[in-house]
């Protein structure tokens, strides 16, 4: 009690002093424990974030090269693919008479309709040519379905017993459904 006996202004300044820092200490070592959990909370998120933008990017990748594989880049292509498709070896289909109608579903979604015919009418071919382009032309291309097909024989005036020979004439119609751009 010696302290309080001769108290002056020097020993108050001391005793406020020492009172200011044992707080100040307490708060600082409160917000740092604050600090350090945020930190850790932070990082834990970052690693979600990472994670997550991380498989986005291999999916963006896998669809990239997905999209260069069926060779179907957007929807002017549409004409050249069905093309490209009809001269690979096992199909050679030759020349297609190609129109095409578009059909707006909702906002932003469209389907493109192309019907496609020999550039020549007396054009026949082997039903294994036809069903090869026709799976071909879903196959390489997710986008593409073939919506109709017409096959008819190229023998005219055929009697109900005789068996037609392997010549075929034939008129298709694909859909392909995309964003309008």
């Amino acid at each position: 009690m010696a302290f309080f006996k001769e108290f002056n202004l020097a020993r108050g300044i001391i005793l406020f002093s020492l009172l200011g820092s044992l707080v100040l200490g307490w708060l600082c070592w409160q917000r740092s424990s604050a600090l350090t959990k945020d930190r850790e909370d932070l990082q834990l998120r970052m690693n979600a974030t990472i994670t997550t933008l991380r498989q986005s990017a291999q999916r963006h990748t896998m669809l990239s090269q997905s999209l260069k594989g069926e060779g179907l880049k957007g929807q002017e292509d549409l004409v050249s693919y069905i093309r490209r498709v009809g001269t690979k070896d096992k199909i050679e289909i030759g020349e297609l008479n190609i129109t095409g109608q578009e059909l707006a579903l909702t906002n932003g979604i469209v389907d493109k309709k192309y019907t496609m015919k020999p550039d020549n009418q007396q054009s026949t071919f082997r039903r294994m040519t036809l069903v090869n382009f026709l799976y071909t032309l879903e196959s390489e291309s997710r986008r593409v379905k073939v919506t109709r097909v017409k096959i008819e024989t190229a023998d005219k005036g055929l009697k109900t017993h005789e068996i037609p020979s392997d010549s075929w004439r034939f008129d298709a119609e694909v859909t392909s459904r995309q964003r309008k751009g």
